[in-house]
């Protein structure tokens, strides 16, 4: 069986995943590929005893709202 698709992803990280989420919402299809076994990239975090462990480093959103 062949599926088709309207955008191929590559990376779930923050683009990735929004970009598919804004796509699926218009009604598009999209495969996302990632070479990581989770999805957020750089942005990923893990539950260790309950705590959010930042798994590649701190996070910095840096913006102009207040």
């Amino acid at each position: 069986m062949r599926k088709e698709y309207d955008y191929l992803i590559v990376g779930a990280g923050l683009y990735g995943a929004v970009f598919a989420r804004q796509m699926m919402d218009a009604g598009k299809r999209c495969l996302i590929i990632d070479k990581r076994n989770h999805i957020g990239g750089n942005i990923y975090c893990e539950d260790v005893d309950g705590i959010h462990v930042h798994k590649y480093g701190a996070h910095i959103f840096h913006t102009d709202n207040r």
